[in-house]
């Protein structure tokens, strides 16, 4: 009863406070924002969708970023901040506490307060998602592609973890403010803390139970398992609970003699301190995804998804190893195989035609696959034993681009800038690894963990090696000769080659070509020392491995026949496994038919306005081709340096620059391609199998030169934002 009234009188003083106004109205900001844009894009967007628009959905992405990253994290911090200065700025702290209710109970009523201030706000916030996509909605063109399904369900459950979530900061806050009087201390805190986290995130110092993380992902993250709360909700309750304790106990004994009340103290305060302080490590620390007793490809697919077939693809090979039927929109896929623990591939048809996605698992792993359903905001991902390795979406090794550059100038100027960033970069992928984990706190298991670290290891010792021997042909006897990777890493770390081979992985592979390649000092060309060193190796599986990847790597740039001849006598026949046998000897009669002077196949084409285009008639001009897709974030990227460099060479010169769209549907093209573009042809193929085929688009963005009497100059050229692309450009038209 003490504590209603308590809570009561804590009404009774915010009324007329404006704390509660101006949470509310922080809260709605988003929906203002949100209904400026439906309004402007009302007046400014006249093309109808072409494909169906969940309104819902996009409102709520919309609304989401701002919200959680600036006005609500405010709404803690001022609600916080100011119920205390209340107290605090009348001076009625001391008089509070000689009314006949512990203080225990003043003190968390206070708070609680606040809690209810920070919930509303939140309820607020829904509701304004709601009326926004309403009111989105309403003015919207009145057609099937327009659809609003509100997700009531789901906006519950992102209540409920906001809330929870709410505790960890809200705690903190509160409990500055009620310790120190000076509001601008717990102003500086509490915004501090959010300018600080993308800081110490950048330099990889952010623990992952920092305050505004947790309320980040609170409604960010969703439970990968189905689960109503995710990891970070459980922090946030038991975090709220411990600053509470402390906060309390401090309010409780500030002006007592607390060692003459020991017992009490240890009983009421430092015993279920320590407990729950215990339960936020165990909460905190990350397990590890079981094996299952059986191998097994599972999942579902949307109710109005196309996909009848999903297809196990060799990761190397385009070569099927498992087909999985889906009926009534589910499979489950039980594999017999002793697969190893490697990287594959799954390949399927949908309406935006071919897709693939990698997925890595091994014997006695469960994959689960969840396909992108646009009716739930689903996006694809793959779930099983092997969640945390899938989830990993980082690129390792971001900085070895900039620290092959320095290497390969070969200055012994620039050794110990390398090394510096050799050990700076190997430490940075080692922390990325170590501290990933999933929104279910799940962590890459050890077997993988042990792969990246080799794969680590040899990619940067390759660049040190390369180095070393550069810097060897310049100066013998540099100071450098003898400094070995483990050196430069400062690592006491032995590979375990036999494990990593069996991963089939290509770091390791190239490391030792090169280390084959390095120890002939004969005079013969860079094949025939290829070839000599993978001859003087008794292991004929690793000699059959490295043959693959020299292909791999070395024959895609390689546009001579008399040259790919030479690969195919030298490295073809060290392939011993039929199928590997067949699948490159395929690639390489592939590879003769797209080489230079070869005839180029023509395409079936039309215009935006619905013309038809073939190659011929663009005969006697030089024919820069770009294969691309709207669904291609790479191909977006790469369409303004192709533009600009149609701009640059459609001046006087005999050159034309084709964007040809591979899209599964030609509405996605029309969505996308740009109307009012007269630099580039815009084109949509009408015969994508063939062109599929013969130019062997297995990804895309690519880029094809042919020359005026419809042949082929190269067939893998650069990219348009590589430099190399205008080098190459003008030595093929003659341009100086």
């Amino acid at each position: 009863m003490k504590f209603f009234k308590a809570f009561a009188a804590e009404n009774i003083k915010l009324k007329h406070s404006g704390i509660q106004t101006t949470a509310f109205i922080l809260a709605i900001i988003t929906f203002l924002i949100s209904t400026g844009v439906s309004i402007y894009s009302y007046f400014t967007e006249k093309a109808e969708a072409t494909e169906p628009v969940y309104i819902f959905f996009d409102t709520y992405d919309l609304q989401t970023t701002p919200f959680i990253n600036l006005f609500y994290p405010l709404i803690i911090i001022v609600t916080a901040a100011r119920i205390t200065q209340l107290e605090h700025k009348n001076n009625t702290w001391q008089l509070i506490e000689t009314q006949p209710v512990k203080r225990a109970v003043l003190l968390n009523a206070k708070f609680l307060k606040a809690y209810q201030i920070c919930i509303y706000s939140i309820l607020i916030f829904m509701l304004g998602i709601v009326a926004s996509a309403t009111f989105t909605y309403l003015i919207s063109p009145k057609t099937e592609m327009y659809i609003l399904d509100i997700q009531w369900f789901f906006l519950l459950k992102k209540t409920v973890s906001l809330s929870l979530g709410t505790g960890f900061l809200l705690a903190l806050i509160y409990a500055v403010s009620v310790r120190f009087s000076n509001l601008f201390v717990s102003i500086i805190i509490g915004v501090g803390s959010l300018l600080v986290a993308p800081i110490l995130s950048t330099f990889g110092l952010l623990p992952k139970w920092f305050p505004t993380i947790v309320l980040d992902l609170s409604l960010k993250a969703s439970s990968d398992l189905g689960y109503w709360l995710t990891y970070n909700e459980y922090l946030s309750i038991i975090a709220t609970v411990i600053i509470l304790f402390i906060i309390t106990f401090w309010y409780v004994f500030k002006n007592k003699k607390w060692l003459s009340n020991k017992n009490t103290i240890l009983i009421n305060y430092a015993v279920p301190a320590l407990l729950l302080f215990g339960l936020f490590l165990y909460v905190n620390h990350p397990t590890q995804m079981i094996q299952s007793y059986e191998t097994v490809i599972k999942g579902s697919v949307p109710e109005n998804s196309m996909i009848s077939t999903i297809y196990l693809l060799d990761g190397t090979m385009n070569d099927t190893l498992q087909t999985i039927e889906v009926k009534d929109h589910r499979f489950h896929k039980v594999i017999k195989d002793d697969l190893p623990l490697k990287k594959y591939r799954l390949a399927w048809w949908s309406d935006k035609g071919e897709m693939q996605a990698s997925v890595l698992f091994s014997k006695n792993d469960v994959v689960e696959i969840q396909f992108p359903d646009k009716t739930k905001n689903q996006s694809f991902k793959i779930l099983g034993t092997r969640l945390a390795e899938n989830s990993l979406n980082v690129e390792l090794g971001g900085d070895v681009g900039y620290i092959k550059k320095l290497a390969n100038d070969g200055s012994e100027n620039n050794a110990e800038l390398i090394i510096i960033l050799l050990k700076n970069s190997y430490k940075k992928d080692l922390k990325t690894v170590n501290k990933f984990n999933t929104s279910d706190n799940f962590v890459i298991r050890d077997d993988y963990t042990e792969i990246i670290k080799n794969e680590l290891y040899y990619k940067y010792n390759l660049i040190w090696m390369q180095y070393k021997d550069a810097l060897a042909r310049s100066n013998p006897k540099n100071e450098y000769k003898n400094k070995s990777i483990q050196d430069v890493l400062n690592i006491d770390f032995k590979p375990n080659e036999d494990f990593i081979a069996k991963a089939e992985n290509a770091e390791y592979y190239r490391f030792k070509i090169y280390e084959l390649l390095s120890k002939d000092t004969s005079d013969g060309d860079i094949l025939t020392k290829y070839r000599n060193g993978l001859g003087n190796l008794k292991n004929t599986t690793l000699q059959s491995q490295l043959a693959k990847i020299i292909l791999e790597d070395k024959l895609p740039n390689v546009n001579d026949l008399n040259e790919i001849n030479r690969y195919e006598e030298l490295f073809l026949p060290l392939i011993k496994d039929q199928r590997t046998h067949n699948y490159y000897s395929k690639f390489i009669q592939d590879k003769k038919r797209l080489t230079t002077g070869s005839k180029a196949l023509s395409f079936e084409a039309i215009t935006t306005d619905n013309q038809p285009k073939t190659l011929e008639d663009y005969k006697g001009k030089f024919v820069v081709l770009d294969f691309w897709a709207s669904w291609c974030g790479p191909c977006i990227y790469q369409a303004d340096y192709f533009e600009k460099h149609a701009i640059e060479y459609n001046k006087g010169s005999d050159v034309v620059f084709i964007s040809l769209s591979v899209d599964q549907k030609e509405s996605a093209w029309r969505k996308k391609v740009k109307l009012n573009d007269k630099n580039v042809v815009q084109l949509f193929a009408k015969n994508q199998k063939a062109l599929n085929d013969f130019y062997r688009l297995n990804s895309i963005p690519r880029f094809i030169v042919i020359d005026p009497e419809g042949k082929i100059i190269n067939s893998n050229f650069p990219f348009p934002d590589n430099s190399n692309f205008k080098v190459m450009l003008n030595q093929v038209i003659g341009k100086k």
